[in-house]
């Protein structure tokens, strides 16, 4: 029975590296970027907190759950910015909890685009749960109990950006940790190494419409390379809908509102065009965001502008 705990795991590694999983790229991510890219922090003077929920692949027993819940605020008259991101991801018997702060520095360019770099640090907390599993042998000793391992990280980027136009580029988990230091047959799976290069431009289509292309190059180790595009249109600063193409994965359709001046709600809903197609009906995203300026005096402190990315 040792031997297919070793395949169990082993199936839940290829699963991660294979579709992602290990640190999985939300749909919704053109609105917060500093889920890509330490960098990002202080990217606007005033703060936000943004909330965001994916259900992936529907109808798929164990199929992966994330939530993350981060923050991020520029101050005022000083080139620096910080950030906060917590997520926990689900998969089957694993549950992977994170949690990274990020600082960034800013230079100021003639033609009011800014040049950030920024770095972040945290730690992996991954616990897998062995007694979750449904096996024949309920007393099989192996399946008993969890297994927890710690895993520090570090990253970094930079980012670019004028009132319309972004570019970015960053490595936000450096090291490739052995997922577990317990297991002889387990030991040659690592975390893989991402690099994510990021652009868009906010160009004005009419009196009341903005308009946005975006893309976003995945690079992973030992993976071939992926890209995102998408496209995202903005009416009255109210409302945005939005299309983006995942390669060889999804479709993807983005409903957003701005409920006031402080609160953004949205919504992403993944139609998958993989051979998962046959089994799921796709994946769902919720994305709540706050945003207040401290900076401004008590009664003035909604944000007015929208935020484009």
């Amino acid at each position: 029975m040792r031997l297919e705990k070793y395949l169990i795991i082993a199936f839940f590694a290829l699963a991660t590296t294979s579709y992602g999983q290990q640190k999985p790229v939300l749909s919704q991510y053109m609105f917060n970027g500093l889920v890509l890219n330490p960098a990002y922090a202080g990217r606007h003077e005033y703060t936000s907190f943004t909330a965001m929920y994916r259900d992936q692949w529907l109808n798929i027993p164990g199929a992966p759950q994330l939530t993350t819940f981060s923050g991020q605020t520029g101050f005022k008259d000083r080139q620096i910015g910080a950030g906060f991101m917590i997520s926990e991801d689900k998969i089957g018997v694993h549950n992977n909890l994170s949690v990274y702060g990020s600082y960034s520095y800013f230079i100021k360019f003639r033609n009011g685009g800014k040049f950030s770099m920024g770095l972040q640090g945290g730690i992996d907390m991954l616990r897998s749960d062995w007694s979750k599993l449904n096996i024949l042998d309920q007393n099989d000793p192996t399946f008993n109990g969890s297994e927890s391992n710690y895993f520090p990280n570090f990253g970094t980027g930079i980012f670019y950006f004028t009132e319309n136009f972004y570019l970015g580029f960053s490595v936000p988990y450096i090291l490739t940790s052995k997922l577990t230091a317990s297991d002889d047959l387990y030991r040659g799976v690592r975390h893989s190494r991402n690099y994510y290069l990021t652009s868009g431009k906010v160009f004005k289509a009419g009196m009341k419409l903005k308009f946005k292309p975006s893309f976003l190059l995945r690079i992973e180790d030992n993976m071939p390379i992926a890209i995102d595009l998408n496209a995202n249109l903005y009416y009255d600063e109210i409302i945005d809908i939005g299309l983006s193409y995942r390669q060889g994965d999804a479709v993807i359709a983005i409903l957003g509102l701005q409920l006031n001046k402080y609160v953004k709600f949205s919504y992403a809903y993944d139609y998958i065009t993989s051979k998962l197609t046959n089994y799921t009906k796709g994946s769902h995203e919720l994305m709540l965001q706050y945003r207040i300026n401290f900076h401004a005096p008590k009664h003035h402190r909604m944000c007015p502008e929208p935020q484009y990315f």
